[in-house]
């Protein structure tokens, strides 16, 4: 092996030191494109505003995933060298190594090219036995494993930026990235995007120099963590444009260039300025919103909406699903939970197979004594939706589930005709808040549930369960504490 050929390579492309966060990664593609504001929090926030929240959905698919593909180049590529490292130096210096050697595939592979403050990792990289490289008479091409159906433009651009490294080190430009995604196979041309990709970067080192500053999300999602709470702080505090549902980016830098930086400067900007800068409805949406926060008062939008029309029976139901880790498994909802009005009790029931899922949907059929005299409320068509799905595909419960359809009732759908929040959407998690409630659990959400519920499967940990029902319990009970607050509320006429 040519120690030189080594020792000049990692020499020129570490420039003497390790990646750190002033370097891009191509990892972070996607948060440059979706969450460029997450990437300005970690240059310029505040020492300690971080706050790691633990991912445990996305923990559960990187190993699913890693293991999968694992499990493929090896049936694939036989011949393949994984590159084990401790460290992120060792494990550059044992990609170079294995490519000086020759090898015919390369799994876990890092490339560095510091000079340019760029590095990232690669799935695999296969020998290909033409073009002369800096190796001798062959050269490396990328493959890349991507856990959707099709190619995102992250995806295009990460892969092109991986490429673009390994030209560098290789001496030899291979045009195109395979990337295996779900039952196909793409080929990324490097030329349909080197000019994008040099846009995407420099945008990363104006946002690091602080040369620019991008908008941050709505809350309660304002950037990815660790910067999620902090930025959902400062995006209320400010009273962000943000805080207006419906306004795009283009609309929201309009009303900044008439001196409008907050809710408050639009209530106050009145709906006659509005309507001369935006077109409607965004104008009186905009204003009533506005007004709504400033007075800490929903308003009426539309009369007759709201409240929901009361039965005997009033039932706040909400699903949770599995997500698809493997190509083996199948989504299916395990838990219907409900909170019960009259009873004043949360009831929940569960499938712990993709087999037992039409089981649940039967005892909630059962649940439900008197058809008539009863309301099933939920949140968003999503329910309802899937139980018009499995009618169709369940001749033997159609009825059963078309009637459950039928005694449905979109609590989201009734609050949105009728008022103006003081909240940024009308997405749960954002307008039950906005009138003081909470959830019980930090460290349980929709994702987090589904990752319970899977170790709660291979363990039989009851703890793990209890999260979950506790987290679809309080999703239940967020609905009837809205709706009550509503009905209670002091209103805004508009």
């Amino acid at each position: 092996m040519d120690d030189t050929l080594l020792n000049t390579l990692f020499t020129h492309f570490s420039a003497g030191r390790t990646p750190d966060k002033t370097d891009f990664n191509a990892s972070k593609m996607f948060s440059l494109l979706e969450d460029p504001f997450g990437i300005w929090c970690s240059f310029h926030a505040p020492e300690g505003a971080a706050v790691n929240e633990l991912n445990r959905y996305e923990n559960l698919k990187v190993r699913t995933d890693r293991n999968s593909r694992d499990i493929w180049i090896k049936e694939h590529f036989p011949g393949v060298e994984f590159i084990a490292a401790t460290n992120d130096t060792d494990r550059f210096k044992g990609t170079l190594r294995a490519m000086i050697e020759g090898k015919s595939a390369i799994a876990n592979a890092a490339l560095w090219n510091l000079p340019q403050s760029i590095y990232g990792s690669i799935n695999l990289l296969q020998r290909v036995d033409s073009g002369k490289s800096v190796f001798g008479d062959y050269h490396y091409r990328i493959i890349q494993f991507k856990r959707a159906h099709d190619l995102k433009e992250h995806y295009a651009l990460q892969v092109s930026l991986l490429n673009h490294i390994l030209s560098d080190i290789q001496q030899f430009t291979c045009r195109y990235t395979r990337v295996e995604l779900k039952g196909k196979t793409v080929e990324v041309d490097y030329l349909d995007h080197e000019q994008r990709l040099e846009q995407e970067l420099d945008y990363f080192r104006h946002i690091r120099d602080g040369k620019a500053k991008p908008e941050a999300h709505k809350p309660p999602k304002a950037a990815n963590p660790p910067w999620r709470i902090y930025a959902n702080k400062i995006v209320a505090e400010s009273k962000d444009l943000q805080m207006l549902p419906g306004l795009s980016a283009e609309m929201r830098q309009c009303l900044k260039i008439y001196g409008m930086f907050s809710t408050d400067d639009v209530a106050r900007a009145g709906l006659e300025k509005l309507r001369s800068l935006l077109e409607e409805p965004f104008a009186t949406d905009a204003y009533y919103n506005s007004l709504a926060y400033l007075h800490h008062k929903p308003v009426l939008k539309q009369a007759g909406c709201f409240p929901p029309p009361a039965k005997k029976h009033n039932l706040y139901f909400d699903f949770e699903a599995t997500e698809t880790f493997t190509k083996d498994n199948v989504s299916f909802v395990y838990l219907i939970g409900i909170w019960d009005k009259e009873e004043d009790k949360y009831v929940s029931f569960v499938a712990k197979t993709p087999e037992e899922e039409i089981k649940i949907f039967e005892q909630f059929y059962d649940y439900i004594k008197e058809p008539q005299d009863t309301v099933l409320y939920h949140w968003t068509e999503y329910e309802a939706k899937k139980m018009r799905k499995m009618a169709q595909e369940n001749k033997h419960d159609e009825q059963k589930l078309n009637l459950l359809v039928s005694l449905c009732y979109d609590l989201k759908v009734a609050i949105q005709k009728a008022f103006y929040l003081p909240a940024p959407s009308f997405s749960l998690k954002a307008a039950a808040p906005a009138f003081g409630f909470n959830w019980r659990q930090d460290d349980c959400g929709a994702m987090d549930s589904m990752v319970y519920f899977t170790n709660w499967l291979k363990t039989g940990n009851d703890e793990l369960i209890k999260k979950v029902l506790m987290y679809n319990e309080d999703d239940c009970k967020a609905m009837l504490y809205l709706e009550n607050k509503l009905k209670q509320a002091d209103i805004l006429a508009q």
